[in-house]
Order: structure tokens, then sequence, then C-alpha cells
């Protein structure tokens, strides 16, 4: 056997006389009984922030899709009901609307706690909502929308699991 990567080719009979009290390959916790030690307490997992980076990530592309429905429906000439049309848009606080729903949610992974996945879910709910109320008008613009609340259900099932 072969206690480190500086003996490599002196065999060492008995693997206690190589390794000295602080040395091994297992990490020691001082002040706790090893009975009490599981595998599992010698792995340190921060599993939150990754997943809330891709929450983060992923809400912003959600933004980001919308954004891109706002532009195209407008380019195509069948714009969605919270834009109304060039000669007639609607006020500011209408057009802005499904872009707070996406902050409020955005704002929910940054501040992760017991209501950030209820409020995911209500945003989620709020964007079927609006692409509900563009089936009649533009049904394949509502068609992108209820997509992009699609992949918003994804992101909070997914948030929801990774929550600790």
């Amino acid at each position: 056997m072969y206690c480190s990567s500086f003996h490599i080719g002196k065999k060492i009979d008995n693997f206690a006389k190589c390794a000295t009290a602080n040395q091994g390959y297992e990490r020691r916790f001082h002040g706790i009984p090893p009975r009490m030690l599981t595998t599992l307490d010698s792995v340190t997992t921060t599993a939150t922030r990754p997943w809330r980076a891709l929450a983060t990530i992923s809400w912003v592309g959600v933004l980001v899709c919308q954004l891109a429905v706002a532009i195209t429906s407008r380019n195509i000439g069948k714009p969605t009901w919270w834009l109304g049309p060039e000669s007639n848009p609607q006020p500011l606080v209408v057009w802005a609307l499904p872009f707070f729903i996406t902050v409020a949610a955005l704002v929910a992974t940054q501040r992760p706690g017991r209501l950030s996945i209820v409020v995911h879910l209500v945003c989620v709910v709020l964007l079927v909502v609006v692409a509900a109320l563009d089936v009649r008008n533009t049904p394949g613009v509502a068609t992108v929308e209820f997509v992009v609340a699609f992949v918003a259900l994804l992101i909070t099932v997914v948030s929801a699991a990774a929550r600790p």
C-alpha cells in the first residue's frame, strides 16, 4: 500500500507508519464522536446557489421571450391584447403587465423563502391568463405565450425540487 504521492515507488507495509494524526484521505471532524458521523456529514453541499443561478437565468430567458413575442407580434401586424394596435396602444401599465409578472418571479428567485415557490406559481398562472386573453384575436401569438408559460412552469417545478 502507498500512503501518498510523495512515496510512489516505495512500498509501505503498514499504513499507520506513514500517516500522522493530521494526515489521511478522509476529513477529520474535531469534537464530534465518530459514531455520530455519516457519509453525508463529510460532504458540503451548496445546492441552493447553483439552482438559484439556473432559475435566475431561466426567468431572464422568459423575460427575453416575452420581449421577442411583443416585438414580433407588433412587426407582423397582429399585436397582443396588452400591446394594442399601433394606432391605439394600451396604457403603459397594461403594456408592461407581463413584464412585471416575470420580474416578480425573478425577485422571488433572488429572495428564496417559503413563499418563493408560491410566487412562482402565481406568476405562471398570470402568464397563462395573459396568453388565454390572446387566443381569440391572435392564436399564433397566444400559442407562443402558452409555450413561454409552460417553460415558466418547468422552471418553477425545478426550483421547487431543488429547494432544501
